[in-house]
């Protein structure tokens, strides 16, 4: 359970000190109080990256030179610090080289209202989702998406030098090798989104009477991606880039036997919530760990009846650490109120 997290410097909070003495922690405030980058700032312990920009001094309080995140736990300390240089995370005042071994040691589910593009976005969005959650867990996983990524690199580097009527050697032996590890990663993705949709389907059940289905969407099968390596090497020739793969690959959410892209605000956003909670689900049964469940403005756009229904579904096993400008009460929630611009809280 996180029971302390300190911020210097991170998007508006010049300096913040909160302590959580509670399993679940309710953070209320207007617009601009900073409740979003408390929930920020944990993810990105956990994930060594935001999840609003890809650009790392985003996160930095304008004309300051670097932030601090720090996070204690029952059982760590995590700590990171971001600059124009970079980032250094630290595991319990250790300084940790390698940014692949911070990911998930702190476990962290979160939902975002960045995350209705799960639904509406592109593949590269939802293959984004699955490989991060299969990263947290499965270390095998993290090496081999990277080390596909890197023979994709290399293959695609070599094929822009390649003409029809040049030696294939090269272009054959880095195909086998992508396949290899390609292969691989489509088994642990098919696994993990048949579970998901397993959990998914169960949660959201209990909040409305549609259906709905994770279906995982492989770019290829894996006889049609090694024919594809093997046999239609002029077509990456003709556009200069390995066309098919598992970089390619998608799932989607389906409303009704339908694809849930054109559904409402309001639908779309309770099955992302669902799509969340079942991961919690998935995540706690393969990893013999805690799982922090961050909630983001979860409540908006839910009708009152289904917001209540949420509060009472939330699992009691896992800290929650949610944020609202929806003011509740209860004996049984630390609630902690930020003011805007409450930047020198004690």
């Amino acid at each position: 359970m996180i029971k302390k997290v300190s911020l210097r410097s991170f998007r508006n909070h010049s300096k913040l000190d909160l302590e959580f003495d509670n399993k679940f922690v309710y953070i209320n405030g207007p617009n601009g109080s900073g409740k979003t980058s408390v929930l920020e700032a944990i993810h990105y312990i956990s994930t060594t990256k935001s999840h609003r920009t890809n650009n790392d001094v985003d996160v930095i309080k304008n004309e300051q030179p670097f932030a601090v995140i720090k996070i204690d736990t029952e059982k760590k300390k995590y700590s990171m610090v971001i600059s124009d240089k970079g980032k250094i995370p630290s595991i319990n005042s250790k300084e940790i080289r390698k940014l692949s071994d911070v990911i998930g040691d702190l476990k962290v589910i979160m939902f975002a209202p960045e995350d209705l593009n799960i639904i509406k976005g592109s593949p590269s969005v939802r293959r984004g989702l699955i490989d991060l959650e299969l990263m947290k867990i499965d270390k095998e996983y993290l090496s081999n998406l990277s080390v596909y990524k890197n023979i994709l690199k290399q293959r695609n580097a070599h094929l822009k030098n390649l003409g029809l009527n040049d030696d294939l050697t090269i272009l054959n032996i880095l195909g086998k090798q992508l396949y290899d590890v390609g292969i691989k990663l489509m088994s642990k993705r098919n696994e993990f989104i048949n579970k998901l949709n397993i959990e998914t389907k169960n949660v959201y059940q209990r909040f409305s009477e549609y259906k709905i289905d994770v279906v995982y969407e492989p770019n290829l099968n894996n006889e049609m991606f090694l024919n594809h390596i093997e046999n239609n090497q002029k077509q990456d020739i003709l556009y200069k880039t390995t066309v098919n793969g598992p970089h390619r690959d998608d799932f989607v959410i389906m409303f009704n036997d339908k694809n849930a892209k054109n559904s409402s605000q309001g639908e779309t956003r309770l099955m992302v919530v669902a799509l969340k909670l079942g991961l919690l689900k998935v995540i706690k049964s393969e990893v013999n760990d805690e799982v922090i469940l961050l909630l983001d403005d979860v409540l908006s756009e839910l009708d009152n009846n289904v917001q209540n229904k949420f509060l009472n579904e939330l699992p009691d096993d896992v800290q929650v650490i949610m944020n609202s400008a929806i003011k509740i009460k209860s004996d049984k929630i630390q609630i902690i109120n930020l003011k805007e611009n409450d930047n020198e809280r004690p």
